[in-house]
This record gives C-alpha cells, structure tokens and sequence, in this order.
C-alpha cells in the first residue's frame, strides 16, 4: 500500500490528509474499510454525532458519479478539489438539489483518487463550502473533513463505517434506520452567517 498526501482548503483550514484503504484491482471496494489519517491539526475534533450535526446543514446518503473537478481558489492559491454527488436520501437538514459538489476530505492511497469514489455511497455530515464567514466557495464540504464520512461497509445496504482514524470518540458504525441520528437544527444560511469552525 502507498500513501499520498493531498492539500485541501476545507471551510478555512488547510490540512494535509493521508487515506489508507484497501480494495481490489477491479476498484470495487473490499470489506476492509477506507481510512484516513492527517497529517496537519484539526481547529476542532469531533467527539459525536450530536457534535457533526450541530456543524452541518444537511445528513445525507450519497452516492459519488464519477465527476471530480477542481475550482479554483481566489488570489491564485491551489485549486480546490471537488467531487460530485448524487443524494439518494436526506436524513436530516435540507438540500435543493439532487447533484451536489463536495470538497474532497482527501485522496485513496489505493487509487490515487478521492476518498469519496471509494465506496458506492457515503453518509455525510455536509455543510456549505466556504473561504470565510458570509463568503461561500460554491457545494458543500464535510463537516470536520474526514470526521463527518462513513462508508457503506461491503457487502451491507445500510451500515456506514467511520474512515476517520483520529476520531478516536465517534462510533465506527452508523446503521441507517438503527443509529438514532441527532437532528440537524441550522440551515446553510444560518452556518455561512456563523463562518467556519
């Protein structure tokens, strides 16, 4: 296995991630789970799904296209990269659309791609993307970067496994329509007025 680096601008902080994550040749996801370590500090580190939910404006189910862009980043900084979602279900919170972009939390060591084609569908804790407070970036990004994914476990039609490896508090496994999920009480208005975390 072979790890990458990648520098992500996500809601004001830039981090350095390394994913680890095991799969087989074909790109299928195998049962091991992906896993994503940083290499930076976190402003803040999620201890509950009460905690994610406080941050985001939406919970959803998602599944990855293909799609993967980069935008670029003002002043001339390094672009952005952007993987794009379809939603096959809100769980919380609301969303306007049924294809959203998300900042990516990182690249797959395996694949040298983003995090977020690994599986065939991710629960995510989303809030909007933005560079500062009032100042969005366009799409969403993930609340606390890797802390808000969880990837459907192979093999499994609803349970979700935690890729974050330093939140050591978060439960490695949400079950959908099991896992009670807190709900989400602000709207992206009210998070982009508040700025990032």
């Amino acid at each position: 296995m072979r790890s990458t680096k990648s520098m992500v601008k996500l809601v004001g902080a830039t981090v350095a991630i390394t994913v680890a994550s095991a799969g087989c040749a074909s790109g299928v996801p195998s049962a091991s789970k992906p896993t994503i370590g940083e290499l930076g500090s976190r402003a803040h580190i999620y201890r509950s799904l009460t905690e994610l939910a406080g941050d985001a404006s939406a919970i959803v189910v998602a599944k990855p296209t293909g799609g993967v862009f980069d935008r670029p980043f003002p002043g001339g900084g390094a672009p952005t990269p952007y993987v794009r979602m379809t939603i096959v279900r809100v769980l919380s919170g609301s969303l306007s659309s049924t294809n959203i972009d998300v900042v990516s939390p990182g690249d797959d060591v395996s694949t040298g791609k983003s995090a977020l084609l690994g599986a065939r569908s991710f629960l995510l804790y989303l809030t909007p993307a933005m560079y500062s407070k009032d100042s969005p970036a366009g799409g969403y990004a993930v609340v606390g970067g890797p802390a808000g994914v969880f990837s459907l476990q192979h093999g499994t039609s609803s349970k979700y496994l935690k890729i974050d490896g330093l939140s050591a508090d978060l439960p490695s496994m949400v079950q959908v329509g099991k896992t009670t999920l807190p709900p989400v009480t602000k709207t992206a208005k009210q998070l982009l007025d508040e700025g990032p975390r």
